[in-house]
């Protein structure tokens, strides 16, 4: 079973976050979740109407690598299109288990991308060159962490606190760089679970990781150094302004 939790399908805040997406194929495209029946995915075609893209009824029911284990009452909970207009990926709110998936707008295919058993499927953040895409994700006790997709090879990798070495960070945040070899994120302690395990809260400084598309060669940064030796520009606007300051 999934662990508790509210939902959020604010029409306002769905637009917001897809103002950030490449359009379908024109300027005025724009692909979002239905703020009325979130089970509905949709394209803008003019001003003022829109086209089916996907539908929750269309999604698999089971666990393509888990048979046994069910979705249940699906809704799509985050959207992304990849920058050249080609794919569609998305996270689904299950009511037995959340899940994350491609779908290939020209062929009409689906791929399921990675299963969040008694996790919740957070965001997808696309590389520039749009081969590739990564999902975040948080289980019950708080812990975030990344699963990375390749299109080409259909393969997935993941990075979380294990990757890390210390099951008490979070790895959150990311984002790709330039060329969409490496992906970088957010790193923090997590107190929730700390304090959950009997443990005191931790007062660190946040840093930054750095890891390559095949989610190996692992580097932690603090954020000044981090800001030093990456060009500022490859760091996103929405990155820069939750950065925190830390030590060297």
């Amino acid at each position: 079973m999934k662990f508790g939790r509210t939902f959020f399908f604010l029409g306002t805040l769905l637009v917001a976050g897809l103002a950030r997406s490449a359009p379908l194929n024109a300027a005025d495209d724009a692909v979002f979740i239905d703020p009325s029946d979130p089970a509905v995915i949709r394209k803008t075609v003019i001003p003022f109407a829109s086209e089916v893209l996907l539908r929750a009824s269309d999604l698999p029911t089971h666990s393509e690598a888990h048979p046994n284990v069910a979705f249940g009452e699906q809704r799509f909970s985050y959207i992304s299109v990849s920058p050249d207009g080609s794919y569609l990926a998305f996270s689904v709110d299950g009511s037995l288990s959340d899940w994350s998936g491609v779908y290939d707008l020209g062929k009409k295919e689906l791929h399921q991308v990675a299963l969040s058993f008694d996790a919740q499927a957070l965001a997808p953040v696309w590389a520039a060159d749009g081969r590739r895409v990564v999902f975040e994700e948080e289980d019950s006790v708080g812990r975030r962490y990344l699963q990375v997709y390749d299109l080409a090879k259909r393969e997935r990798c993941g990075l979380d606190y294990r990757s890390a070495k210390n099951k008490y960070l979070n790895l959150h945040g990311p984002w790709w760089s330039e060329a969409g070899d490496k992906v970088y994120f957010q790193v923090e302690v997590n107190n929730k679970y700390r304090r959950s395990m009997g443990l005191k809260p931790l007062a660190v400084p946040a840093r930054i990781g750095e890891a390559n598309a095949q989610c190996q060669e692992l580097v932690l940064r603090s954020v000044e150094k981090f800001m030093a030796e990456v060009p500022t520009g490859n760091i996103p606007r929405e990155a820069l302004a939750t950065l925190p300051k830390g030590p060297l």
